[in-house]
């Protein structure tokens, strides 16, 4: 009988305040276990976003991702919100793998002024981003899109990872490439992952980014 493992964790494993020799062996066990375990769910940053882990073999290719959820948790410039997911269970064939996730702000006008709580959906990514499925290899299809079209990039997930609609220029050639690593980037400290940005920028990047 087949086991399914969904792993609930805090700390993205590519960011740098992830340890390095932990990142690395959980990145090691996902590349074993990547037909068992079937979701990954993190938080901490604060933000909207997900991070792809891929193959040490030859292919390269991808064996899960991560999404990470924004927080409930106020902080600045950044809506209180919560994150929903419904998985493929519970059935005789569940897999539990994620069939959407959906993202909902509290309006904050309506609580100062009425002292009302009203939760918003701001959107689900099945509909958003024009997905069937969750899965590693279409996750990939879709970081694919953004390194091929920066404006569905920012229409969408530079906008959702900040809760707000963001103007493009906000996002200038630097964030647009550091972004596209961090999606990628699935273990800290890695030299082979973002070729084009040394591992300083890419630690002054996420250190400038650090929620928590």
């Amino acid at each position: 009988m087949g086991v399914n493992v969904i792993i609930l964790g805090h700390i993205p494993t590519g960011r740098v305040d992830c340890l390095e020799a932990f990142s690395w062996n959980y990145y090691k066990i996902i590349d074993r276990f990547e037909g068992t375990i079937v979701g990954q769910y993190m938080a901490h940053t604060h933000q909207d976003h997900f991070s792809m882990l891929y193959s040490e073999e030859p292919d390269n290719h991808p064996t899960g991702f991560q999404f990470i959820a924004p927080s409930l948790t106020t902080y600045t410039n950044l809506r209180p919100a919560i994150r929903v997911y419904t998985l493929d269970g519970e059935h005789q064939d569940s897999t539990y793998r994620p069939l959407n996730a959906e993202t909902w702000l509290l309006d904050l006008d309506r609580a100062n002024e009425k002292n009302e709580t009203v939760w918003e959906l701001e959107y689900d990514t099945v509909s958003a981003y024009n997905l069937t499925w969750l899965t590693p290899d279409t996750m990939q299809e879709l970081y694919e899109r953004f390194r091929e079209d920066r404006n569905f990039f920012e229409r969408t997930f530079w906008k959702f990872k900040n809760h707000v609609q963001q103007p493009a220029s906000s996002c200038d050639d630097e964030c647009y490439k550091n972004n596209l690593c961090e999606i990628i980037t699935g273990r800290t400290g890695d030299p082979d992952i973002c070729k084009d940005i040394s591992l300083v920028k890419q630690r002054e990047f996420f250190l400038k980014n650090k929620m928590c």
